[in-house]
């Protein structure tokens, strides 16, 4: 389970810094600078959830990678405090997509957009909602681990 666990992590990882990185590059592109913070045709990303959901993500994959290399009771400790960061992300990724959904459909119409700041379809094709399922699933696999964990290591009578 923890290399399920690990893979869930990497494949948000991968996702979220992807984001990162190509809003980093749109954000240089118009501004210029990646130093601008107000007046910009797109958010900073360092001013966007995406960023700090795509630190939180790799904060996680090395955590998770650490818990492959221990065992007994010291790795089913961390897998609690994994399990406690990853409600706090997930908490974290589905508040910042919450607010994006009541700010997309309260916009004027036709002027929705995404959490980058690129106009979007529907809040439900964004990063911030794949991102958001990325931590849920990762969440649920962390907990699944650590049934596990504690099913293993429970006496048997």
């Amino acid at each position: 389970m923890y290399w399920i666990q690990t893979g869930a992590l990497l494949v948000g990882t991968v996702f979220a810094w992807t984001t990162a990185v190509v809003d980093f590059l749109r954000f240089y592109e118009a501004e210029g600078t990646l130093f601008k913070i107000n007046d910009c045709l797109y958010p900073n990303p360092v001013t966007t959830s995406c960023f700090y959901g795509a630190i939180a993500f790799a904060v996680a994959l090395v955590w998770a990678i650490s818990l492959v290399k221990k065992e007994g009771e010291v790795r089913a400790k961390s897998e609690k405090y994994l399990v406690g960061f990853l409600v706090a992300g997930t908490i974290f990724a589905w508040t910042s997509f919450g607010r994006l959904v009541y700010n997309f459909y309260t916009a004027l119409p036709g002027a929705g957009v995404g959490c980058s700041g690129v106009p979007a379809a529907s809040p439900f094709v964004t990063p911030c909602f794949f991102g958001s399922m990325l931590f849920f699933i990762a969440l649920v696999v962390s907990f699944i681990t650590l049934a596990k964990e504690a099913k293993s290591e429970a006496p048997v009578i």
